[in-house]
């Protein structure tokens, strides 16, 4: 890997010494927004709350979905905030196990480069589902669910989720300074760990 043009490899490795990220930041929260919204904005609300609750009428299920907006982004966007934390967390631990002499600036402007660009990519897709018109809850154009639309466990083999691991890393590679072995064996990992995760949600529901 040391020799390989890795893609966002160049952007990773500046973070180590130049390590930036108030801007970022802005724009990752803005995208965060804007996909919370979308997936409000075009999902079947009605249809949801009369699963839920099936005594619901219409005038009722307007009621509850003009509240829900707000409470939806809001603590959506608390989520991702809380998830930038735990993930920054866990890429400092692996650093500091394997003796990386990286900054915490530095990790933590890598951390969130990697979030705003699978979170721009999560942009992308639902803007291209909103635009031919489909179901952004059912279907996922990135995942084998795009063949059975519904289908739970088919929905958890996504290509967002290769995406991730392999930000992770590029991020232990290049920002971390972390050997390439060891790098690749941390993004396989969360991408075990989170088909593993998908399929036992999908298993319950």
């Amino acid at each position: 890997m040391e020799n390989s043009n890795l893609l966002l490899g160049d952007s990773f490795s500046k973070f180590r010494e130049r390590p930036k990220w108030i801007l970022n930041l802005i724009i990752w929260i803005v995208v965060v927004i804007g996909s919370l919204w979308l997936t409000f904005a075009f999902s079947d609300w009605t249809e949801l709350m009369k699963q839920t609750n099936s005594n619901m009428n219409q005038a009722q299920v307007e009621q509850a979905r003009s509240f829900m907006g707000p409470v939806t982004v809001i603590g959506g966007l608390f989520s991702q905030l809380f998830y930038l934390l735990i993930a920054f967390l866990i890429v400092w631990a692996i650093a500091r196990i394997f003796k990386s002499n990286v900054k915490k600036k530095s990790i933590f402007a890598g951390t969130l480069f990697a979030l705003l660009i699978s979170s721009l990519v999560a942009l992308i897709v639902l803007v291209i589902q909103v635009i031919v018109g489909l179901d952004i809850v059912k279907i996922s154009i990135t995942s084998l669910n795009i063949f059975d639309p519904g289908n739970k466990v088919l929905s958890v083999f996504n290509l967002q989720t290769l995406l991730s691991g392999y930000l992770l890393s590029v991020l232990l590679y290049k920002t971390c300074k972390l050997s390439g072995k060891v790098s690749i064996i941390f993004g396989v990992a969360l991408v075990i760990i989170s088909i593993g995760f998908g399929l036992l949600g999908a298993s319950i529901q």
